[in-house]
């Protein structure tokens, strides 16, 4: 009789609980529907030209290949070249009446010129819905401005898994000189001093794999060593400048790698008492919750807590296809849902083990958000000890939701050249293109936003 009653409770706690998570979603949808840019702005333009590839799965497919292989195009006549091949030579969806066109045009040497002129500058407009710019001096007015709007930002540079140690020195050079830049920014000082009590004098989020090109889940001992001398100079002088490091997460052969190397390295003596550090944990992964126990576990050891940035993980097909190649089980879950449920259990093990770890909650699904936000109130952690990462040039309307709910809300701004920053591009045009991305949750009607608001949509009656 007594478990009889344990079970009717949880299932009333669990009904209330999931009421609330939608209660949130559907005030968070309200909020950001009075932030929302005009219908003319450029994003909102932007997404709706996506809609073109909405169930074109074989155009979408195209699209993305060209882009991905446009860095290696060193002229306009071989642009068009692989334009007639990817598009007019192989069967698309494209309208017949824009296909004419297109054979019409580039049947002629002059026209055709004219329409790979019109491709370069499209990707590269595009890339500027996604990349903040070239440099952050050259760009810094975007972070500035930001910043005056209450958004924070974490800055990347463009770039990663490098071929020859020459390259990777470079990517080292460009990493401390980003650290010289934001730290001799004084108008960003003084914004940070009066608006973000507490905030370091910067955020940047480091990719292992440009710092050292011989990361092989073969040589584990030889990787983590060498990947810590390159990481030294960039954390000695982050803590001079007192500027977050956080070690982003890529590819799953590399994971194990980046992961000792920052419990190594972070337990230092130079290094074991700096607050400012934080680390990846890709919800996608199967392993993702063992992970994230090793990860909290550390941060009980420490004297300042780490930062966890909870992604679902940008690298699913590549992670299906070396799998497929190899015959080797996927390291990650197979269908979205599975990573969604995922996440909030990753979610709660982050509320669970307050105060030693700052979760830092990086995804743009609302679903994910509200079940974060309503799970943190019931485990009592504070607004101000967690917050949400979303990446810059997407859902401006969502961060200043989130923000007038009093939570932190950083950008994940990447900066650098379109061409090393193109494998960047395409996985942000996959994720504003698929059906389960936030494309979606920008154009859908209220009655469709609210059915994302459920881990598995419901049943229609």
């Amino acid at each position: 009789m007594k478990a009889t009653e344990d079970n009717e409770l949880k299932i009333i706690t669990s009904s209330d609980l999931q009421e609330r998570i939608l209660e949130k979603g559907k005030e968070l949808f309200r909020l950001s529907d009075s932030f929302e840019d005009g219908f003319f702005s450029a994003y909102r333009l932007f997404s709706k030209s996506l809609l073109f590839l909405e169930n074109r799965p074989l155009l979408k497919l195209q699209a993305f290949r060209f882009a991905d292989l446009f860095p290696s195009l060193s002229s306009l006549s071989s642009i068009a070249r692989y334009i007639r091949i990817y598009f007019v030579e192989t069967p698309t969806e494209l309208p017949k009446w824009i296909l004419l066109l297109l054979s019409l045009f580039l049947s002629n040497r002059l026209s055709s010129v004219f329409v790979a002129l019109g491709a370069k500058v499209g990707i590269r407009l595009t890339a500027k819905f996604f990349i903040l710019g070239r440099t952050y001096g050259s760009d810094r007015k975007k972070i500035i401005a930001r910043y005056k709007n209450g958004i924070c930002s974490t800055i990347d540079i463009l770039g990663e898994a490098v071929l020859s140690e020459k390259e990777a020195e470079r990517y080292i050079s460009e990493y401390l000189l980003l650290l010289e830049e934001v730290s001799k920014d004084k108008e960003l000082s003084e914004i940070r001093g009066s608006q973000f009590p507490g905030e370091p004098t910067g955020n940047v989020s480091v990719k292992c794999s440009s710092l050292y090109s011989q990361l092989d889940p073969l040589a584990h001992e030889s990787s983590v060593t060498h990947l810590m001398e390159k990481l030294r100079p960039i954390l000695r002088s982050a803590v001079s400048k007192n500027i977050f490091i956080n070690l982003d997460m890529e590819q799953y052969e590399t994971k194990d790698i980046i992961m000792d190397t920052a419990f190594r390295i972070f337990a230092e003596p130079e290094f074991q008492d700096y607050p400012h550090f934080g680390i990846v944990v890709q919800a996608y992964l199967k392993s993702s919750q063992n992970d994230l126990q090793k990860v909290i576990e550390y941060s009980k050891k420490r004297k300042y807590p780490l930062t966890v940035r909870l992604v679902k993980g940008a690298y699913w097909e590549y992670e299906m296809t070396q799998a497929a190649q190899k015959g080797w089980e996927p390291p990650v879950f197979l269908i979205k849902s599975e990573t969604d449920k995922n996440y909030e259990k990753c979610s709660v093990l982050l509320l669970k083990s307050y105060p030693h770890i700052r979760p830092a909650f990086g995804s743009h699904n609302i679903r994910s958000l509200s079940s974060a936000f309503v799970k943190a109130a019931e485990y009592s952690v504070p607004e101000n000890f967690f917050e949400v990462q979303m990446l810059y040039g997407m859902g401006n309307s969502y961060k200043q939701a989130i923000r007038s709910l009093g939570i932190s809300v950083r950008e994940y701004s990447p900066i650098g050249e379109v061409i090393p920053g193109m494998a960047y591009l395409v996985r942000r045009l996959l994720e504003n293109s698929t059906n389960e991305g936030f494309l979606k949750n920008i154009n859908a009607n209220s009655k469709d936003r609210e059915r994302l608001l459920y881990l598995e949509n419901p049943k229609s009656k």
